[in-house]
């Protein structure tokens, strides 16, 4: 399969090398940018294509569905195999999409050495599909399944049990469809850790929390939510496992507005994820 991506070096991520840098989507504070069309056909190679792992970021990829829907996303490498990786799942789409995650909380990642694929979700940005079916219904787990694949596939290729998702407002719906599906196939890896960026009712839309404690009382699981929309989130905390934490702000934001509204969300975040996949 061709391996098409085009990557460069932003002064943002300039701790990281780039081998040959061209056109960019590059990330400002205003979010991902377009100077060029993306390569049609930014599949991972198979393992004897000879590709190399090497380190960079932004670098615009896209990758199919079960479903046949092509989703569009922004790639972060270490330059490293076998390490960790972050998928990010942003709030609702199709008002929402990648751009919702700010550049600083990327970079505080990949300064912790971890590999970030940010994904439009179906019905977002530049991906397709539609927009109700990432949450409600079978098909949204399959955009975490997909990425997920991608990554695995990937000359960078984290450790299949070092992949965490991040998701916000309804993405918390994604993450844990996925990771339910996950648990139920032995084919496919258990998320090693989840971040509830303000989960709500709607994150178990499909399923509920207390019917799957089983699976997630073993992951680490951080819960970041604010004063005002602690009312999901917070009674989670009494007979919490130990794995568990939460992070209460006052004043806070929804989902990834968190960020904007207390930066030290950011370092919060990052730290969790850093430590839950040693």
């Amino acid at each position: 399969m061709a391996y098409a991506i085009r990557a460069c070096l932003i002064p943002l991520l300039s701790l990281l090398g780039c081998g040959g840098c061209g056109s960019q989507k590059g990330v400002s504070s205003n979010g991902p940018t377009d100077d060029g069309a993306v390569a049609a056909d930014a599949s991972p190679p198979p393992p004897d294509s000879g590709a190399v792992c090497t380190a960079g970021g932004p670098q615009p990829v896209t990758f199919t569905t079960d479903d046949g829907v092509t989703l569009a996303a922004d790639l972060y490498t270490t330059g490293k195999t076998g390490g960790a990786a972050v998928i990010l799942l942003h709030m609702v789409p199709p008002q929402n999409d990648r751009t919702n995650y700010p550049p600083e909380f990327i970079t505080a990642l990949v300064g912790r050495g971890l590999t970030v694929l940010n994904v439009d979700r179906r019905g977002a940005g530049d991906s397709g599909g539609v927009a109700l079916d990432a949450y409600k219904g079978p098909k949204g787990k399959l955009d975490a399944k997909a990425a997920q694949a991608f990554l695995l596939a990937h000359p960078c290729a984290p450790g299949p049990t070092r992949i965490a998702f991040v998701g916000a407002s309804n993405g918390t719906t994604t993450a844990l469809d996925f990771t339910v599906f996950a648990a139920g196939d032995a084919t496919v890896p258990v998320p090693a850790a989840l971040v509830f960026l303000t989960g709500g009712t709607y994150t178990e839309n499909q399923n509920a929390m207390s019917a799957n404690r089983a699976v997630l009382d073993r992951l680490p699981i951080l819960f970041v939510f604010s004063t005002a929309e602690r009312a999901w989130s917070a009674p989670f905390e009494t007979n919490a496992p130990a794995a568990w934490q939460f992070k209460e702000y006052n004043p806070g934001g929804h989902g990834t507005r968190m960020f904007q509204a207390q930066p030290r969300s950011i370092d919060d975040v990052a730290g969790f994820l850093a430590g839950a996949l040693k």
